[in-house]
């Protein structure tokens, strides 16, 4: 069933906080694979699904649902994830539009820029971990 962004989704047994944040992690291999195989622009989506996942997964385990969103920093606010995850959220957020379409405005996604999102995935993934055990 298709939803507009923003719709709040109820989760499903079958899409847990557990399955969100193993694919999360799952996302953050693909980054760090596609980042060796000189692909950075897929490396910086996958480090921006990484996070968005992770932060579904903390939603879903203290809400039962989650947010049809691709904003990080939305998805941060509504976890009430402090100020320093906020920021990692606002500077990753831009990687799901700009690493998807080639003509989006903006900085150019360079290996430089990807380990960059990835480090700031890797770090949200690590507070929602913290959050979620």
């Amino acid at each position: 069933m298709w939803m507009p962004l923003g719709v709040v989704a109820s989760a499903g047994v079958a899409a847990s906080a557990e399955e969100w944040l193993r694919r999360a992690r799952r996302n953050t291999r693909a980054a760090r694979a596609m980042l060796e195989d000189g692909f950075a622009d897929m490396a910086a989506f996958h480090a921006q699904q990484a996070a968005e996942f992770a932060l579904k997964a903390l939603q879903i385990k203290l809400s039962g649902q989650f947010t049809r969103t691709h904003d990080l920093t939305d998805l941060a606010n509504r976890v009430g994830a402090p100020p320093r995850v906020l920021k990692l959220c606002a500077s990753l957020t831009p990687a799901y539009v700009a690493a998807r379409y080639p003509d989006v405005r903006g900085a150019r996604i360079t290996r430089r820029r990807a380990e960059a999102y990835i480090e700031a995935a890797r770090r949200i993934l690590r507070w929602v971990r913290r959050q979620l055990h």
